[in-house]
């Protein structure tokens, strides 16, 4: 299941099938993440893999051996910034295409991005993000049955925030209900943790990414997702009923809600069954869970 994190960690220390380099167009090795990320895999032995290559255009990527740092290392080369009126956006947006496909080519499941054009290129932090995000969640849109997990490293904490703000705003805008759309309360401390054993389709992941907004106070729950996480909510009182990480196979794992104040209900067969029932609601008839 497809997914766009970001984590505060050097891109160095990423565990992922793709590293990608914010590459220049003659694909030598630089200062920033460019220098780390040669000096990581070996520095001899990446320059003579990019050397065969040659150049790489400013929007673009070409792909190399990963040698002690990954699988591959994808060098991608984003635009440098002049005044935003200079096709840098396209170019940047390109540049994170270009690195997504070549990864898929190569079937990789997981990539680490930096922030790409951010550093010495000059580009707004706040700018890059939106061409980050919305180019990858316009990879994994465009290929829903492929699974590739999308990791940004990021060490500085205000450049952090910035991007979980965009994430957040560019994958909800695009895949419907969001946790402002309706009164809502979190999840209390009060909680219990059962496994929904029950498989979704990528079809059905992305019926549950639209969630439900309720027409009414009659309307007995809402429910959206944040990342691969899908919160239901109880309409009335926006008490946190069930919250489900979605995961590939069919262990589902679940917290409910357990504070007597909030919600009676003590049997998790019961919980079961009426989390179902609320997701066949939402994405049609399925598979009962069988545990």
């Amino acid at each position: 299941m497809s997914a766009i994190e970001i984590r505060k960690i050097s891109i160095t220390a990423l565990k992922a099938d793709a590293i990608v380099n914010a590459a220049n167009e003659g694909l030598r090795a630089g200062g920033g993440v460019c220098g780390a990320i040669f000096k990581a895999a070996g520095y001899a032995r990446l320059q003579d893999a990019c050397d065969k290559i040659g150049h790489c255009h400013t929007g673009s990527a070409v792909i190399t051996p990963g040698y002690k740092l990954a699988k591959y290392i994808i060098h991608a080369v984003g635009p440098v910034y002049i005044d935003g009126k200079h096709n840098e956006g396209r170019l940047l947006y390109g540049a994170y295409k270009s690195a997504l496909e070549l990864a898929m080519n190569r079937r990789c499941h997981s990539i680490g991005f930096p922030l790409i054009s951010a550093g010495i290129f000059g580009y707004p932090a706040d700018e890059a993000w939106k061409k980050a995000i919305e180019a990858c969640n316009d990879f994994i849109v465009a290929n829903p049955d492929y699974d590739l997990n999308i990791i940004f490293a990021v060490l500085d904490q205000n450049i952090m925030k910035c991007g979980i703000n965009t994430l957040d705003s560019v994958v909800n805008r695009t895949e419907g209900a969001r946790k402002s759309d309706w009164k809502v309360q979190d999840m209390p401390e009060i909680y219990d943790v059962f496994v929904l054993n029950r498989t979704f389709t990528r079809g059905q992941v992305q019926i549950l990414r639209n969630g439900h907004i309720p027409e009414g106070m009659e309307d007995e729950w809402f429910c959206y997702m944040e990342g691969n996480t899908l919160y239901v909510h109880r309409s009335w009182n926006g008490f946190c009923i069930y919250i489900m990480e979605l995961v590939s196979g069919n262990s589902q794992k679940v917290k409910v809600n357990r504070d007597p104040e909030q919600y009676s209900n003590k049997n998790i067969d019961e919980d079961r069954a009426i989390l179902n029932r609320i997701l066949n609601e939402l994405i049609g008839a399925a598979p009962a869970d069988q545990a």
